[in-house]
């Protein structure tokens, strides 16, 4: 019997399960052959890219994952070296290109700079795809749906190489991209120079925004980077400008528009910034910029700083305003607070605001200052000249083709502390050249309503007319004041106001025959001549020897004439006049020494006068009607109390002479009035006849100071002799009365 057949029947179950394993086995085969495929694609893809050298390991590829490690692409223009590369993903989201996670580590780049750049160049030169230009317009479809939820590089180094400088890059990126929002943190150094910088993109209310901060901390690692800017720019100040340390960030917010960004507003922070610009060390101890741009050409900023410059001035509170339109620029300077330093006389300027500037880039030397330009400030201190100036506006003219400036200040208040004087209505009116500002050529005039002089001398409607002569020396053309009340002028002035060095004095002050007149006239001097050097004026002092000489001093009862004298200001506050001499009443009056305490009112001088003229010392003393021939000498002495100036003890005696001669024409004035029948009325006729034509043998005036009040004595012997009478006169009248009264003679004469 054959053998049976065993026949089995197919059923649809066995379809199934064949089915199932052909898959399995299938998908086995693609897991396992996956990495294989990828590497043969990737490879594949390198291959068309022309790379000279490409190599790689796929490490891991499934429904969740992709590994990719030690890459390497070397092409003519670059070498990459990437140590891991980690793409994480759903099975269901890959399908879409959606990726949980991207992260590479140790990546290497090296690339040559130049043919990078002139590929860069010359790509900017053909018309861009309109499409790859609106990458910001499509970024607010990225972030409706961000395909990428993570990306990490870490370890990163790439390097710029050129044939003398390389720009290394060390950095490390996180970003996290979620609906609506997405935050990329980008940390490195960039040839050695560190940085910290955050990038923000969200959607609000229907709007995409942008934020990015970037962060320099150590500044003073930024020395690599002088010698790669000079080489793009052109500009070398690698000698001039020198950043030893401080820190800068740099925040910008703005508003995402099509492909634009507007809305845009950026801010600049710095502190404690230190370094040196042209080898003079500088701080900035803060600086603030507010940048606004209003489109791609038209911009404006705002900065805010504290700078100091070693040796030369300390900024607080600089404000800089500047509008950018194209190729034009306008500046508006101001200062909260300026101090020179001070080797530059240690000024100190508060609430300065300096004049608009415009400039045009494409033509910084044709730029002018042509025209007139204000300067406001609300103080002024020069403290070497202890000057204090309050809400000062200065109007600024310059005209550089005649090299001519104007400087005109508008009535302000000033103070000068060391002297004691304030000054009210001060004004200032100058022209000078602007190549030798203090050529001394032009004279310049300063003016001023009131000035009060401690608390009770007041100086009104002072001008002043000076010129310049260097830096340490000004000429005084004109003078004009009033001086309580008294109209004084100073012309011509022919005075020069010198700065010294502290070993010879403060200022000196020279008189070349120089004119002054009080009370239009009343009161003249001219041809002052000499100097006076001032130490200090707080307190008042001056050197030991001030010599000074006039030629006459004249008012409406008295001449003055070759007057010589030295003058001194001691540290008691003493002024001591000595060595004084002086032409007077035909003869010569000297003083050895006077003394005078400030702030009291008690001034005694002794003189000593020699041959004055009797004739003359009479004609002071006006409705006396004396004719006298012959001179004095003697020793006199004058007070000056409470403003009034008197005689004090002291004598006057006529010299010998043959020729001395006195004629008295006013006998009533020692008869009148005495009754004909007193027998001293012959005896005071007979004197009075005698004084008509008297020979003079000696005659003494001597003046007494009593205690209640003062005395002039007179003694006159000599005699008178006709054919019919003779007389011997020993006459000796009195005079009671000071310097005042005396002027009024009539009135206190006592004939005896």
């Amino acid at each position: 019997m054959p053998p049976n057949k065993i026949i089995t029947k197919i059923r649809p179950w066995h379809v199934l399960l064949g089915a199932f394993s052909s898959g399995v086995i299938l998908v086995a085969m693609i897991w396992m052959l996956a990495p294989s495929l990828l590497d043969w694609g990737i490879r594949h893809l390198a291959a068309e890219a022309e790379t000279e050298k490409f190599d790689m390991e796929v490490t891991r590829l499934d429904p969740w994952e992709t590994g990719i490690e030690n890459i390497l692409i070397e092409t003519k223009e670059a070498d990459l070296s990437l140590g891991n590369l980690l793409l994480q993903y759903e099975p269901g989201g890959l399908a879409t290109g959606e990726v949980n996670s991207f992260t590479l580590r140790n990546l290497n780049l090296k690339l040559d700079g130049k043919a990078v750049l002139d590929r860069m160049l010359a790509e900017q030169s053909q018309e861009a795809d309109a499409e790859s230009t609106l990458w910001l317009e499509q970024l607010g479809e990225y972030l409706s749906s961000p395909k990428l939820k993570t990306f990490r590089m870490f370890n990163a180094k790439t390097v710029w190489e050129w044939p003398d400088f390389s720009l290394p890059l060390e950095f490390k990126i996180k970003g996290d991209y979620n609906e609506g929002l997405a935050s990329t943190i980008f940390d490195g150094e960039f040839a050695q120079f560190p940085f910290l910088s955050e990038l923000h993109f969200w959607q609000e209310d229907g709007n995409t925004y942008g934020e990015v901060e970037i962060k320099f901390p150590d500044l003073n690692k930024s020395e690599l980077l002088k010698y790669p800017f000079s080489r793009f720019t052109g500009l070398d100040f690698a000698n001039e400008f020198k950043v030893e340390s401080g820190d800068l960030v740099m925040q910008g917010i703005g508003r995402i528009d099509g492909n634009r960004v507007v809305d845009l507003f950026v801010e600049f922070n710095g502190s404690n910034i230190a370094g040196e610009l042209l080898e003079f060390p500088f701080e900035i101890e803060k600086i603030i910029s507010f940048v606004t741009p209003k489109n791609s050409s038209d911009v404006e900023t705002r900065t805010y700083a504290n700078i100091s410059v070693e040796d030369f001035l300390d900024v607080k509170g600089l404000a800089l305003g500047a509008e950018i339109n194209d190729e034009k620029v306008t500046l508006r300077p101001s200062f909260q607070e300026l101090r020179a330093a001070d080797n530059f006389g240690n000024v100190k300027v508060s609430g300065l605001s300096l004049p608009v500037v415009d400039l045009n880039l494409s033509n910084l030397e044709d730029f002018s200052l042509k025209g007139s330009h204000d300067i406001f400030f609300d103080k002024l201190e020069i403290e070497e000249q202890g000057l204090s100036i309050y809400d000062g506006k200065l109007s600024v003219f310059a005209d550089t083709d005649l090299d001519l400036f104007r400087v005109q200040v508008l009535p302000l208040n000033a103070i000068l502390t060391d002297i004691g004087i304030r000054l009210f209505g001060l004004s200032f009116n100058g022209l000078g050249n602007i190549s030798n500002p203090l050529a001394g050529e032009m004279n310049q005039v300063l003016s001023c309503d009131r000035a009060l002089v401690g608390e009770d001398s007041l100086v009104e409607d002072l001008s002043l007319t000076f010129r310049p002569h260097g830096n340490r020396k000004v000429v005084i053309d004109g003078l004009t004041a009033k001086l309580k009340g008294v109209f004084t002028d100073f012309n011509p002035a022919n005075c020069s106001v010198s700065f010294l060095d502290e070993t010879e004095g403060g200022y000196r002050v020279d008189f070349n025959d120089s004119d002054i007149r009080l009370g239009n006239n009343k009161i003249v001097l001219e041809g002052l001549t000499g100097s006076i050097a001032v130490k200090s004026f707080d307190p008042l002092l001056t050197v030991a020897e001030n010599n000074l000489s006039f030629n006459k001093f004249s008012n409406d009862q008295i001449t003055l004439e070759d007057g010589n004298f030295s003058l001194a200001v001691n540290e008691e506050g003493e002024f001591l006049i000595s060595d004084f001499s002086v032409r007077i009443f035909g003869g010569s009056l000297e003083v050895d020494l006077a003394k005078w305490k400030m702030y009291t009112d008690l001034i005694k001088v002794e003189a000593k006068l020699t041959e004055v003229s009797g004739q003359q010392m009479i004609d002071f003393f006006e409705g006396l009607d004396v004719q006298v021939d012959g001179n004095f000498s003697g020793m006199v002495s004058f007070s000056n109390y409470d403003g009034a100036w008197d005689f004090g003890t002291g004598f006057l005696q006529l010299n010998p002479s043959v020729n001395a001669n006195i004629k008295f024409n006013q006998g009533e004035l020692i008869y009148g009035g005495v009754d004909p029948t007193d027998p001293q009325s012959k005896n005071l006729k007979l004197t009075s006849w005698a004084l008509e034509d008297l020979e003079v043998d000696g005659m003494g005036i001597n003046f007494k100071v009593l205690e209640n009040d003062r005395q002039i004595i007179m003694s006159i012997n000599g005699s008178r002799e006709t054919k019919d009478q003779r007389v011997d006169l020993d006459y000796n009248p009195r005079f009671l009365g000071g310097l005042q009264d005396l002027l009024k003679w009539k009135e206190n004469m006592l004939i005896p």
